[in-house]
């Protein structure tokens, strides 16, 4: 008990609680157990306020994304994710089955941006439109970024139509690989949206 006790092990348990606010991982991080944790900041009030603090200080710095700093982005081969509302309390921990996690999120996002549908990429990854748009909402970083992966999507989508409907035109131009061949009425239909859009 007295070397759990050292002050090594109760820094780096505070050091790890001031990282993730999460006290189980903290725990696992500094090698002690949570009956340690529960046992210190019962008997210790100096070894208590250290525990609040450390919180209260994980809450002040949290970033506005739902991405855990990369040191915490793995703990034991599992994925870690930041918790909680936005304007409430968060904390860093294990992901669940099925929850939004940083991996999963580039991986939306990337299909987001191969297509340009947030119906066919939240197929892509097995995730519900009602999960996604909660996800969104909570956390502004995610949204930013899928507003950059939709116009990045439309932007290519748009320049592969606009080059496949100058191919039908112009028999030098090679179409773009994947694109069906379209008609003239398609092919004007496109190049009118994209005049609009630039307008």
């Amino acid at each position: 008990m007295a070397r759990k006790f050292s002050p090594q092990r109760r820094a780096a348990f505070l050091a790890a609680l001031k990282a993730t606010g999460n006290q189980t991982l903290a725990a696992e991080r500094a090698r002690v157990s949570r009956s340690w944790v529960r046992l210190h900041r019962a008997r210790d009030a100096g070894f208590d306020a250290a525990v609040r603090d450390a919180c209260l200080d994980f809450a002040r710095h949290v970033r506005e994304g739902s991405k855990p700093p990369v040191r915490w982005a793995w703990h034991d081969g599992e994925e870690l994710v930041v918790t909680g509302r936005a304007d409430g309390p968060r904390q860093i921990m294990r992901a669940r089955i099925g929850q939004w996690t940083p991996r999963l999120e580039a991986r939306f996002c990337a299909a987001l941006a191969a297509c340009a549908n947030v119906s066919h990429a939240l197929r892509a990854v097995g995730i519900t439109p009602a999960a996604a748009y909660k996800h969104r909402k909570r956390w502004p970083d995610f949204a930013g970024r899928w507003d950059a992966a939709i116009a990045a999507g439309r932007s290519r989508v748009e320049r592969a139509l606009v080059t496949g409907a100058i191919a039908l035109l112009d028999p030098e131009v090679e179409p773009p690989a994947g694109l069906a061949p379209m008609s003239v009425a398609q092919a004007t239909t496109v190049a009118r949206i994209s005049s609009r859009r630039r307008a």
